[in-house]
C-alpha cells in the first residue's frame, strides 16, 4: 500500500504545497490582526504605542489587582488584548451569556421559531438569568441543558479554547467556578453582535440575544456601558442609557472561592462583557477583573473592580473616537 500510493502524493505535490502556502499566509494576516499587549513589560514602546488601549497600562499602575482586557474594533476587524496578570480568571455570572447562546443553538437546530416558539416558561428564565442574573434561574437552566458537559461541547464550536466549564458537585451548582480569558469572552459577544463564527447562532437568535442584554436592569447596567453612555456612571443606576448609542452587556461578580476566610474578607471577581455600537464606534468588549482589594469589607471589593472597569472602558471608548 504505501509503495502504491507515492505517485499520488507526487503529484498532488503542487497542490499540497499551494494549501501551505495559503495557510501560512492566513496565519500571517491572523496574526497582524491582532495587538497584545503585557502591562508587566517594561519597554516604553510597547506601554505607550497608539491604540484603543492606549493609556489603560498606566492606569492599571495605580489600581491594585490583576486586569485582563479584549476587544474586537469591528471597523478596523482587529483583536486587542491586554494583561498585567493571570491568564485565566473566573467568569462568575458573565457565562449566563453561554448558557443563553446553548440553549438558543438547541432551538435554532430544531427550526423553532426564535422567540415566538419559545416556551414561555423557558423565555421566562432567559429574562431572568440575563436581565436579573437570577442564579435559580441560570442553575436551572445550566442542569436541564446538559451541564458541563454540554457547554463545554457548545463551547468548541466558538471556539472558546481557554474556557474550562465549571462543573457541579455535591454542594455547589458548578457554573459559576467556569474559568475563561477575556479573549475567549469577546469571541462569544462576536456571536451576537456580528454572527461570527457563521452557523453558531440564526440572526433571529442573535438579536433576542442582544436584545436581553440590552435590558439588564438599571442597577446592573454598569461596566462597559460608562462612556458608550457618559461618564456619569454612580449607583444605583449607573449610566443613563443614550438612545443614539446601543449597548448589551452582562456584568458578573463574586467573591473568590479559593478564599476560605469569611466572605466579607475575601477579594472579588467582577467582569463586564458585551458589544457597543454608535457614534462611530461599533466593537465587542470584555473586561476581566481579579483579586479586588477587600478594603474595608462587605462590597468594597466590589466596587473597587466596578470603577476598575469603567474607567477602563471609558478610555476605549475615548481611544476610538473616529473624529
Amino acid at each position: 500500500m504505501p509503495t502504491a500510493s507515492l505517485p499520488d502524493v507526487r503529484r498532488a505535490a503542487p497542490w499540497i504545497l499551494a494549501l501551505m502556502a495559503s495557510t501560512i499566509a492566513f496565519g500571517l494576516m491572523a496574526g497582524s490582526a491582532q495587538a497584545e499587549r503585557d502591562c508587566r513589560s517594561n519597554r516604553a514602546a510597547v506601554r505607550d504605542a497608539p491604540s484603543p488601549l492606549r493609556g489603560i497600562c498606566n492606569y492599571l499602575d495605580g489600581r491594585d489587582g490583576v486586569v485582563q482586557v479584549a476587544l474586537w474594533d469591528q471597523r478596523a476587524r482587529r483583536l486587542y488584548r491586554l494583561t498585567n496578570g493571570d491568564a485565566t480568571q473566573y467568569t462568575a455570572s458573565i457565562v449566563k451569556v453561554d448558557v443563553l447562546a446553548k440553549w438558543l443553538r438547541h432551538y435554532d437546530k430544531r427550526g423553532v421559531a426564535i422567540p415566538d416558539d419559545i416556551p414561555y416558561s423557558i423565555k421566562y428564565l432567559f429574562q431572568r438569568m440575563i436581565q436579573n442574573s437570577d442564579n435559580a434561574a441560570a442553575t436551572s437552566l445550566f442542569y436541564f441543558g446538559g451541564g458541563c458537559d454540554s457547554l463545554t461541547k457548545f463551547n468548541r464550536l466558538i471556539p472558546m479554547e481557554d474556557t474550562v466549564v465549571g462543573c457541579q458537585t455535591p454542594t455547589y451548582y458548578g457554573w459559576g467556578n467556569t474559568t475563561t480569558t477575556a479573549a475567549d469572552q469577546v469571541q462569544l459577544m462576536r456571536v451576537f453582535a456580528y454572527g461570527r463564527p457563521r452557523g453558531v447562532l440564526s440572526s433571529d437568535a442573535q438579536d433576542y440575544g442582544s436584545k436581553l442584554m440590552q435590558g439588564v436592569e438599571p442597577d446592573q447596567r454598569w461596566g462597559i456601558s460608562c462612556g458608550p453612555w457618559g461618564t456619569v456612571c454612580d449607583p444605583p443606576n449607573y449610566a443613563p442609557p443614550d438612545p443614539d448609542v446601543t449597548v448589551a452587556l452582562k456584568n458578573g461578580w463574586k467573591t473568590l472561592p479559593t478564599c476560605t476566610k469569611p466572605v466579607d474578607q475575601c477579594p472579588w471577581q467582577v467582569n463586564s462583557t458585551g458589544w457597543v455600537r454608535g457614534d462611530g464606534r461599533n466593537y465587542a468588549l470584555t473586561v476581566l477583573t481579579t483579586r479586588n482589594p477587600v478594603g474595608g469589607g462587605g462590597t468594597d471589593g466590589f466596587n473597587y473592580g466596578i470603577d476598575t472597569i469603567q474607567n477602563v472602558s471609558q478610555l476605549i471608548w475615548a481611544n476610538l473616537d473616529p473624529n
